[in-house]
């Protein structure tokens, strides 16, 4: 028998909880998106920074990463591929807001 048939694998279930509340956090940085566009719309030239829709696509990667880990039953990818798409989420759906604040004039 070799170490891998001895020791369970890691539960997924931590995991899936964390890719879930990324999922709420999304309605959220969609908010402080919206705020930031408009403040930025109203107290300036009139336009946003040039990077907001690319703000919009990282919150949307953000969505489909947490729902790719929320739902591929266990045995599809392993523990660290899991762990690394939700680490991956969360920094996307932070980047959102961050990204919308450049404004370089």
């Amino acid at each position: 028998m070799t170490a891998s048939e001895t020791t369970p694998a890691p539960s997924t279930r931590p995991v899936r909880v964390f890719a879930g509340a990324g999922l709420l956090l999304l309605p959220v940085a969609l908010v402080a998106w919206g705020v930031i566009v408009l403040q930025q719309a109203y107290s300036g030239d009139g336009a946003s920074g040039p990077l907001g829709e690319p703000a919009l696509w990282s919150l949307g990667f953000s969505g489909l990463l947490g729902l790719w880990a929320l739902s591929l039953p266990r045995d599809a990818v392993g523990h660290a591929v899991r762990r690394g798409a939700v680490c991956v989420q969360y920094a996307l759906a932070l980047a959102c807001p961050l990204l919308a604040a450049v404004d370089f004039g």
